[in-house]
This record gives C-alpha cells, structure tokens and sequence, in this order.
C-alpha cells in the first residue's frame, strides 16, 4: 500500500470533509426521528467510526479524533440499550413463566430500552456541531496534496497496526486483545471506506467478517456486564449465564478461526 502514488488519493480532504457535512446532517435530523432515534443514532456513529478511522489515516492529532469518539459515546446509551434487547433475545431462552428471573430480566431490558429512546439533550447535538466545525476547520487549512501523501502513509500503517493487534490476540488470547483487534478492523475498513471507497483491497472482506464477529462479542460482554450490574448473578440467573457463555465461546472460537485462517493470510498478500 505504501507504494501507492499520492496523487490517487487526491480527493481524500474533500471526503472527509462531506463526511463531517453529513454527521452534521444527521445530528440535525436527531430532532425529527419520528420515534426512530435509536436507529438514527446508530447512523450517526457508523459515520463517526469511519470518520475516525480516516482522520487516523490521514495523521490528525489524536484530540481531533476524540472529539468524534465523545459525540458517538454521548449519544451511545440509547443504541447500547437497544442491542442489549436484541442480544437477550438471541440467546432464544424460551418461554418465560410468570415469576422466573428470565421474565424479570426481559421486563428490565424492554423498559430501559424504551426510556432510552428519546431525543438527546439540545446540548449535546449542540456540542457536537460545535466539535465537528473544529474538525472541518482543521481539514480545510490543510492542502489535498497534504492530505494525499498522509493517507498513502496512513493506509499501510494501520494496516501494520492491525496485524501487530491479530497476532497478539492469537499469543495470548486475552478479552482486552480481541477488543483492540475490533477497534484495529474499524479503524482501518472505516479509513478506507472514505480514503479508497470502492477499492477491493486484500484482506477488506475478511476484516469486514472479524469485525461483525468481534461485535457480537463486545455485544455479549455488554449484556454480561449489564446482568451482573443489575444483581443477576450465575448464582440468581443461572441458565441465562450458561446460553451466555457457551454463545461467548462459540463466536470467540469464530474470530479465532477467521484471524489464523482468513485474515492474516489476506493481509500477507
């Protein structure tokens, strides 16, 4: 990818640039979902998650892409609360008696997700104009010839980045290294959706298939620790906590095989 001539990537300040137009747009729009918020909240953060990884790849300072994360983390409690519905019921439990602690946790889930469902504080939409402008601001003083020779750079160093993460994740198979693995996968597939949209680059498919597995596990490790928050422990919730984790080991056990079997081998193409 560092081979790549620069002038192939001109275009990339006037990419990122209509992306942040965009979020800018559909943060307004937060205002008259029509009782879709959730899910054009969730709209919102996919397009912060590839802003993010093309501000990476194009070499912003790391306080201009933290600005993007607080917008996505500020609005992420009505989204979080949806998955974790959606999750619950995947788990495909059963039926629920009247009085069992499966029913309870259905119940507690359904009511946070429903209260969760509304627009976000004006201030909030408020800052995160106020951030973006700072974003576009910072994009405009810099020239698209600029911008061309930092992506070529920045494509092949998250690249390096992300097969450092995959086969740290396989030495030692810790929970922590599987999450920087996903944020790796992101932050590159998300740069090169805006820096080399269309592109069929190796390794794009298989770290588009790590990152939706490794999603389903941040999604499981989101209701556990939800559970356990709530009180419901293995000892009080013992057959969910058992669908939990035999789930949990069946998509680790899938990521294992998509990064020792897939991905790395695409990527050393």
């Amino acid at each position: 990818m560092s081979s790549e001539d620069p002038i192939e990537l001109v275009g990339t300040r006037a990419a990122l640039i209509a992306a942040c137009v965009e979020m800018e747009r559909l943060l307004g729009g937060l205002n008259d979902s029509h009782g879709r918020v959730a899910e054009e909240i969730h709209q919102v953060r996919k397009l912060g998650k590839r802003l993010r990884g093309a501000l990476a790849m194009c070499g912003e300072p790391k306080p201009c892409i933290r600005w993007i994360a607080v917008i996505g983390r500020m609005l992420g409690g009505t989204r979080d609360a949806t998955v974790r519905v959606k999750t619950w019921k995947s788990l495909d439990i059963g039926e629920n008696a009247v009085g069992s602690v499966e029913a309870a946790i259905g119940a507690l889930l359904d009511l946070e997700a429903s209260a969760a469902n509304r627009r976000p504080p004006q201030a909030v939409v408020d800052w995160s104009h106020a951030a973006l402008g700072q974003v576009v601001s910072r994009l405009a003083a810099r020239t698209e010839e600029e911008m061309a020779a930092s992506a070529v750079e920045g494509v092949a160093r998250l690249e390096r980045q992300l097969r450092k993460q995959l086969k740290r994740a396989l030495q030692r198979v810790h929970n922590e290294d599987f999450h920087e693995c996903r944020k790796a996968a992101k932050a590159w597939l998300g740069g090169l959706s805006l820096v080399r949209p269309g592109v069929d680059l190796p390794g794009v498919e298989q770290a588009g298939q790590l990152a939706e597995s490794l999603g389903d596990e941040n999604d499981l490790e989101v209701l556990a620790c939800w559970l356990t928050s709530r009180g419901f422990t293995p000892a009080t919730a013992g057959t969910a906590w058992k669908l939990l984790h035999k789930r949990q080991e069946r998509v680790r056990r899938r990521s294992i095989s998509l990064i020792r079997k897939e991905l790395l081998p695409a990527l050393r193409k």
